[in-house]
């Protein structure tokens, strides 16, 4: 029995006998049934109480598994952004000389380098709008024909577009026009002369060139025409002013036609991006480090160390994350391990990006930084820390997801210890509530008994009279 039960067993049974001579002397009416059954259920529940604690204690350990669980999962996704051929090593980033006249992106495709690029004509819509339509009347029940292409006599496509009777004005049609699925758009142009029923092409350039024509009005066409522009020399057409496929994975926006400014277009490695994930992995790896240096640490209020300290899978995992930023690969370039390129550990275990060397390893040797990270074979440092990572954060096999799996299974036998107890204590509870109740019933009757002695010890005859 532990100090804190001894204790509470000693005041327990001094408020029970204090309560009973109370009872004896007069002092009380008897004694109080529900106090003293509390007292004593205290005392039974101990060993519930000492249960219940484990549990709480388990569920701290669960909280704190969880939480360096996710921290563990958000690092195994930064390492797979470095690793991934498709992530922040692979992304190219543009410049344009001139962003007015044409800019562009790149996927991860597209090859490092520069590119001249002139542009000498916008890609342009073509429209096609109506003779005034007199006020009052409209266009209602009307067939408008439609030819899309640069010769009319033998179009890509044609549409007829019928007007609902019930498009009474001008701008009911058009609505009817945008609500179908045609390839042009509709507008109503209204000025001081009356009101135009305007089409729009939805295709750019001279592929999607109007020829409207209809016996309810006569129809004017402004042609669209193609983007012109010259890529390293080699002139390209294109219907519309944003072009792929004329640098492969890149993307031109043309702005404005100038043929007489060529614009520089450069393709390069997203450094930037690149450095960002790096930063980003360090401060995830930094986070699982410092989550585990504070359970060894002592609080200086209590002087405990955190619920998870004499857990040993977490000194093993400890181990495990400071050999992973430490150790080196061969074969990949002159980058062996992180310290080499400037991601520096500290004495903590942490890691610190010496800014000045990693920005000289990426400017000078990117190809050697991104053959580190993204190597497969020879596996780099990124294969090999994303191998065991993916161990580390397996929803079932994972030694986290293992730690918690059995943490769990104890909470539950102990809850089955609990409620059993629980069953046998409201049998105890039971017990005592009428061994205490009887003997209140006793002491309650012990003054009325004493009275009628007393009285009968009154009415016995005197000495005197005896010797008589």
């Amino acid at each position: 029995m532990s100090s804190f039960s001894t204790g509470l067993y000693g005041s327990t049974i001094s408020s029970i006998v204090g309560n009973v001579n109370n009872a004896f002397s007069g002092k009380t009416s008897g004694i109080d049934v529900s106090s003293i059954v509390g007292q004593l259920m205290q005392i039974e529940r101990q060993p519930e109480a000492q249960l219940q604690q484990q549990q709480s204690v388990i569920t701290s350990k669960i909280s704190a598994l969880n939480s360096i669980g996710a921290q563990l999962t958000a690092l195994y996704s930064s390492v797979n952004d470095l690793r991934d051929l498709q992530g922040a090593f692979s992304q190219k980033s543009t410049g344009s000389t001139d962003a007015a006249i044409v800019s562009a992106s790149a996927d991860t495709t597209a090859a490092s380098g520069t590119h001249s690029i002139t542009v000498s004509q916008l890609a342009t819509v073509s429209s096609s709008y109506s003779d005034y339509i007199p006020a009052g009347t409209s266009l209602a029940g009307a067939q408008i024909t439609v030819k899309y292409g640069s010769d009319p006599d033998s179009p890509l496509k044609t549409e007829a577009i019928n007007i609902p009777g019930t498009a009474t004005t001008l701008q009911l049609a058009a609505s009817a026009i945008n609500n179908g699925s045609y390839g042009v758009t509709a507008n109503v142009v209204s000025d001081s002369q009356g009101s135009r029923l305007v089409l729009i092409s939805k295709t750019s350039g001279a592929n999607g060139n109007l020829t409207v024509s209809s016996p309810a009005a006569d129809f004017i066409t402004a042609s669209g025409v193609d983007a012109q522009l010259t890529v390293d020399g080699v002139p390209v057409d294109s219907s519309t002013n944003v072009i792929t496929g004329a640098i492969a994975g890149v993307t031109l926006s043309l702005g404005a036609a100038d043929p007489n400014t060529p614009v520089m277009i450069s393709v390069q490695p997203d450094t930037a991006g690149a450095s960002q994930a790096l930063q980003g992995f360090v401060s995830a790896y930094n986070a699982v480090i410092n989550a585990i240096n504070g359970e060894y640490a002592i609080d200086p209020t209590t002087g405990t160390e955190g619920v998870l300290a004499g857990d040993s899978m977490l000194r093993t995992q400890q181990s495990n994350l400071l050999g992973m930023v430490s150790t080196a690969v061969k074969d990949v370039g002159q980058y062996v391990n992180l310290q080499s390129m400037g991601i520096e550990m500290q004495n903590d275990g942490t890691l610190e990006i010496n800014s000045a060397k990693l920005s000289k390893a990426m400017s000078s040797n990117f190809a050697d930084v991104q053959k580190f990270f993204q190597s497969i074979a020879p596996a780099g440092w990124g294969q090999n820390a994303g191998m065991l990572l993916l161990k580390l954060t397996s929803p079932t096999l994972g030694p986290v997801a293992v730690d918690i799996s059995g943490l769990n299974q104890t909470s539950r036998n102990l809850t089955d210890q609990i409620n059993e107890l629980e069953v046998r204590m409201e049998s105890v509870q039971r017990h005592l509530t009428a061994q205490y109740s009887a003997l209140n019933t006793l002491l309650q009757q012990y003054p009325l008994q004493m009275q009628q002695i007393a009285s009968q010890l009154a009415n016995l005859p005197s000495s005197n009279s005896n010797k008589g």
